[in-house]
């Protein structure tokens, strides 16, 4: 995006030059002006949150990093001991369930692990990352 908003630059420069030099009518001159502004002023709207975007995931791959670098140090686990959740889990969140006094009923439970976000648990034997 940087490198179209500078061709936009030279581009809008030399139509400017074509104008002044007659090359180009100025009624031609205000349509691609026009434009070309306009594709400017989008670009320049997009680059800030393409720039949050990569700062987003340049750190989320840094805690994956960070995750995995602990891990490392784990890697036979005989017993899970307070060290070890406390290494690798923030907190854990227990809701009620959607019944109750069921023993059947669900129950979300969330694991969120240090540096890389939490885990849900709704039921059943499977593990789905939320945001």
């Amino acid at each position: 995006m940087r490198r179209r908003e500078s061709e936009l630059g030279s581009i809008f420069k030399r139509l400017y030059e074509d104008n002044v030099f007659l090359r180009i009518p100025d009624e031609q001159f205000r349509i691609l002006s026009a434009d070309y502004t306009e594709e400017q002023r989008g670009i320049q709207e997009q680059i800030p949150k393409a720039e949050a975007e990569i700062e987003r995931l340049e750190e989320l791959v840094i805690n994956v990093d960070r995750f995995i670098e602990r891990a490392k140090q784990y890697t036979e686990i005989n017993e899970l001991t307070s060290e070890l959740l406390r290494t690798f889990i923030s907190k854990v969140v227990v809701h009620e369930r959607s019944e109750h006094n069921s023993r059947t009923a669900t129950q979300r439970i969330e694991i969120h692990y240090n540096h890389i976000g939490a885990m849900e648990y709704t039921g059943g034997d499977r593990l789905e990352q939320t945001a």
